[in-house]
């Protein structure tokens, strides 16, 4: 990456190179970009000293500088902001256009009629001493009527100007061989509405980020706090649509937002199923309402008005915050080209669920702001905009997968039944064992490709169901199942049978008593309790307490 230092009239009087041996190097740099403004910053350091000596280089870092460099093909022109110099280090903030745009002051404007954006542009001399021209202008046969008051900076009311005519602009500057100026280009373009405009940059239908690979993470936030479903608008002069008629009708067909003719009111009933201001009751008013004045001057513009804003608050302000990879920043993604400001991408991530059940977040989104280190690409940063949650064809496609993923990992819960319990009595009887397997916690028996029993580990059967014999368990013995489904056993269980003797060859068992003077019984043995008197031979005491 090289940096080429201009003076005030942009001749080349440095080269700053990180990467040729014995040219002034940079770091802790930062270029960010931001689409909204169609403004870049250009931020780095260079050491003051090389082997111990001051370098001639640096008297050319100071507030007359010009920065440049070419990207992707794309060359960038900045005037220095800001120098911050210490015994050892220059720091430069560096931003692009130039001081005309940025500091000097556009003037109020009174006006009552409707115009084209050229006539702003000169009316207010916002460019036409800027050495900046108009190159693409997608918004050139619209009109409008706009007034402001006090003054800004010609580059925000440039930005304004070009707000009001619902457009979108970029920069483009070309710099000739020897590094001079050639031109700056403004390109204006007609917003991007998420469904057939794109605005500035590309529509990257050939890149999909997604988490684990690319991104690292999704947040999603979901807020009501601004939320309403119904709307009293009027224009400028107290104008009312009051013998209007409005209906906006959405991509199902289905009427989303309707005003009625002799109603002063405008209603979202979608948004009423679903957000209601009380719940007590089908009785009272459940209209969430917020009204407006607005200066339009015909209701059709304050019928469009009412329809932008019913999209943007009739429903919950969903935003989202993706985190991208730093590599991101830099790396050829798709047909092997880098993500531009203003690209619309689409966002992957499987680890969300909606309040219909379906899994999986598809999302669009625009690169909105990019932040680039050229000496530590690990402090990239990527800040998308303009989210769209996506219903595509491949929603279905994903959600089969996802399905796919979530059935294979649900275990199979194996379970015996019998007909006669697991318990036989003096070898007799018999009980039928029948192997079942259950996917997760459903109540459907899923049956299996094929099942094995094995009687204290040897294989006996390959059937579902077996009959056990009391004749066959001595004592006990232990009975188990596998069930393979696809070739891979998914679920097993076991049980332990029982054969017990009730007495001596199934006679009825008594209990006998007998009594000896012996351990053996051969001491005075008998059946009849010898009622012996246990002190015979004694001698009896007596003791005197003395205390």
């Amino acid at each position: 990456m090289e940096i080429v230092v201009h003076d005030n009239t942009l001749k080349t009087v440095a080269v700053i190179n990180n990467d040729i041996p014995m040219l002034p190097s940079f770091f802790n740099d930062n270029w960010h970009r931001y689409k909204d403004q169609g403004a870049e910053t250009f931020i780095f350091t260079v050491n003051k000293f090389i082997n111990g000596q001051l370098q001639d280089y640096c008297r050319f870092l100071n507030e007359q500088a010009y920065i440049s460099f070419t990207y992707d093909g794309i060359d960038h022109l900045f005037g220095v902001d800001n120098v911050q110099e210490s015994d050892y280090q220059i720091t430069l903030t560096c931003s692009s256009l130039n001081l005309e745009l940025r500091n000097e002051q556009a003037n109020a404007l009174v006006n009552t009629s409707s115009h084209n954006i050229q006539w702003y542009f000169d009316q207010m001399e916002l460019i036409s001493n800027a050495q900046i021209t108009i190159g693409t202008n997608e918004v050139s046969s619209l009109t409008r009527t706009i007034n402001y008051d006090g003054q800004e900076s010609k580059l925000a009311r440039l930005i304004s100007v070009i707000g009001n005519f619902d457009a979108e602009f970029e920069f483009i500057t070309h710099l000739n061989d020897d590094g001079t100026l050639d031109s700056i280009i403004l390109n204006i373009y007609r917003a991007n509405d998420g469904v057939n405009i794109q605005g500035v940059g590309t529509n990257r239908n050939d890149v999909s980020l997604n988490f684990g690979k690319n991104i690292s993470g999704i947040t999603r936030t979901g807020d009501t706090t601004n939320l309403f479903n119904a709307t009293k608008i009027t224009g400028s002069d107290d104008l009312n649509w009051n013998s209007s008629e409005f209906s906006y009708v959405n991509s199902d067909g289905v009427e989303e937002f309707y005003k009625r003719k002799n109603d002063d009111t405008a209603f979202a009933p979608l948004s009423l199923n679903l957000f209601k201001s009380q719940i007590k009751s089908n009785n009272g008013d459940k209209w969430i309402r917020k009204d407006f004045q607005t200066e339009y001057t015909n209701v059709n513009d304050m019928w469009g008005y009412c329809v932008s804003q019913f999209k943007q608050f009739a429903y919950p302000t969903v935003t989202y915050e993706v985190l991208a990879n730093s590599s991101l920043v830099l790396e050829s993604v798709g047909n092997d080209r880098p993500l531009s400001i203003g690209d619309t991408i689409n966002i992957q991530d499987d680890n969300f669920m909606d309040s219909d059940g379906n899994v999986g977040l598809l999302l669009s989104a625009r690169v909105s702001e990019m932040e680039i280190s050229f000496s530590n690409p690990t402090l990239n940063k990527i800040t998308f905009s303009n989210f769209k949650k996506q219903q595509s064809e491949a929603s279905a496609d994903i959600q089969a997968i996802v399905n796919q993923l979530v059935d294979a990992a649900t275990p199979y819960i194996g379970s015996i039944s019998t007909t006669n319990g697991t318990q036989f009595k003096n070898g007799t009887g018999s009980t039928t064992l029948s192997a079942h397997i259950y996917k997760g916690s459903a109540t459907t028996e899923t049956i299996a490709d094929s099942y094995e029993w094995s009687k204290d580990g040897t294989v006996v059967a390959n059937a579902q169901t077996i009959t056990v014999d009391a004749s066959g368990v001595v004592d006990k013995a232990v009975y188990s199942f596998k069930a393979t489904v696809g070739g891979k056993v998914v679920g097993s269980q076991s049980v332990t049978i029982t054969n017990v003797d009730d007495g001596i060859a199934g006679k009825t068992s008594y209990t006998h008593v007998a009594y000896a003077n012996s351990a053996d019984g051969t001491d005075g043995f008998t059946t009849v309790y010898p009622n012996l008197n246990l002190l015979k031979n004694t001698k009896s005491q007596s003791y005197t307490s003395t205390g």
